[in-house]
């Protein structure tokens, strides 16, 4: 009998521990009015995958019923996806959250997000777009590690510049800058060499 009731104990901890890791915590639901109409109405404030406001016209109440003197409707938060790391993992609770940036690395085994996957041309080395999976989207791996800063990648406006200048983007772009710069250096100082040598002679 002891040993049930501690098994009990301990998977009613477990269940606890867990649900607090994977489960998305939520807002209170809250009412607003339009004054201008004198309608109400409870609205779903999101979770951590979901910021929810109030549309527009609507402003939140205190209380948490309708007022007298306003007519009670349904009508619609006005929500947005979170680019949260949480929302983005296989497995998470709660609604999906923005995960069209991110990125794996399945070598080291890490996810991040970047700026704007669109906006890239390249990204870093061993690092490529998350495949989009059926149900979750684009989403990293339960048992990966999320960096936690926005991992930088070569944009398309970097790459179309280079292209123009003539150059391999990146490192090539650079090197070449560096010998057009130099060549110039050197044509000025032969030039100084050359007036110096004339100055000379004339003396």
């Amino acid at each position: 009998m002891l040993k049930n009731l501690i098994l009990i104990i301990l998977a009613t901890i477990f269940i606890v521990l867990t649900s607090s890791y994977v489960l998305a915590s939520q807002a209170l639901p809250r009412y607003g009015v339009n004054e201008e109409t004198k309608e109400c109405s409870k609205f779903f404030m999101g979770d951590e995958c979901l910021d929810c406001t109030f549309p527009e016209g609507w402003k939140m109440i205190e209380e948490f019923q309708c007022p007298l003197g306003y007519k009670e409707v349904q009508k619609d938060s006005v929500c947005k996806p979170r680019k949260n790391s949480f929302c983005c993992t296989i497995g998470h609770s709660g609604l999906s959250g923005d995960c069209e940036d991110v990125v794996v690395n399945d070598v080291e085994r890490k996810c991040a997000f970047v700026e704007d996957i669109n906006d890239c041309e390249n990204l870093p080395q061993n690092w490529r777009r998350a495949e989009e999976l059926e149900f979750w989207g684009r989403v990293c791996p339960w048992d990966y590690e999320w960096l936690k800063y926005t991992l930088n990648c070569q944009s398309k406006m970097i790459q179309n510049n280079d292209e123009q200048k003539g150059c391999t983007p990146g490192l090539d772009c650079y090197e070449n800058n560096i010998i057009f710069y130099f060549s110039i250096g050197l044509i000025v100082f032969a030039l100084l060499i050359i007036l110096w040598s004339k100055f000379i002679k004339k003396k």
